[in-house]
């Protein structure tokens, strides 16, 4: 899927992600909307937010994100994870959908959710 938008609502934000006939909404704070946007617009900081040093300590070993799956919705939280490749080795991280997000549009990493968890819409 691919991020479509991040809208206001009240005093949170809706990511919204979709896919050919998929979508998928959830509620984030400011605060991961505002690193989720940096992301999208390559703004250099001052000083570098977290998922910018996350990105930056991976590619300095060498380690390549894979791809992002939004896994599962429990009490209504969604999780996610992400999966890292060194060499031949493979790493999956579990993590919050807003902090996948945010890495996945500073390294064009795709993201994949669970058919379970999407809204049909065609």
């Amino acid at each position: 899927m691919q991020l479509d938008k991040i809208t206001s609502a009240v005093d949170r934000y809706v990511v919204i992600l979709k896919g050919e006939c998929t979508e998928l909404n959830f509620f984030i704070s400011s605060e991961q909307a505002s690193a989720i946007e940096e992301g999208l617009s390559n703004a250099t900081k001052f000083r570098p937010v977290t998922h910018d040093v996350l990105v930056d300590i991976l590619e300095g070993f060498e380690i390549k994100p894979v791809m992002i799956k939004i896994t599962t919705l429990s009490e209504n939280t969604y999780f996610a994870e992400l999966t890292l490749q060194e060499w031949n080795r493979f790493l999956i991280v579990d993590l919050r959908p807003s902090d996948a997000v945010a890495i996945a549009v500073r390294t064009n990493t795709p993201i994949y959710v669970n058919e379970e968890l999407v809204m049909k819409t065609c």
